[in-house]
């Protein structure tokens, strides 16, 4: 008998939600939590692509946790249209905000009346704490999300077929 060895951040959600944000042309996700929470995964994914990985925190301190308001996600939003021009932009929740009870949908809604010459940028929220489900679930969570809104956008192309895969299916490797 041989013992496992698991480590946790492998098979967290907002890595699996990460990597399928990534995987989009002009998508550009930010993590909505703590530092650390982004820290550990742009660590991982950066050995593993061995390049860096773009990735947006919110960066909730101890006090911006406890108070809750939109500030660091707003904040974060337009430093992410301002520096990186996105097409899209995907707000994977971490266990900090859903604990919190965050309303990120609520927040985009009033980012959307604060900030009304942005309204041609689609946002989109996806649940993705580590305390709830795996990789292969925030990989599957930001896709359907994604396939779920394209409707919305009312951009078709022709003659184009998009190829989704699993999310072990990467440039990277190790």
């Amino acid at each position: 008998m041989k013992n496992v060895s698991i480590y946790p951040l492998k098979i967290s959600p907002s890595v699996g939600g990460i990597l399928a944000s990534l995987g989009i042309k002009g998508a550009m996700p930010i993590q909505h939590g703590s530092q650390g929470c982004t820290a550990f995964a742009v660590a991982m994914l950066t050995r593993h692509f061995r390049e860096v990985v773009p990735i947006q925190t919110t960066a909730l301190s101890e006090i911006a946790t406890v108070m809750g308001d939109d500030f660091n996600l707003h904040e974060s939003i337009v430093n992410v249209i301002k520096t990186r021009d996105p097409d899209l932009v995907v707000i994977l929740s971490t266990a900090v905000s859903e604990v919190r009870g965050d309303d990120i949908d609520g927040s985009i809604v009033r980012f959307r009346q604060k900030y009304p010459e942005l309204s041609y940028l689609p946002i989109l929220s996806v649940s993705t704490p580590d305390f709830k489900g795996s990789l292969e679930d925030g990989f599957f969570a930001v896709v359907n999300k994604v396939v779920n809104s394209i409707p919305k956008w009312g951009r078709r192309v022709k003659n184009q077929i998009n190829i989704i895969t699993s999310p072990f299916l990467t440039g990277g490797y190790r």
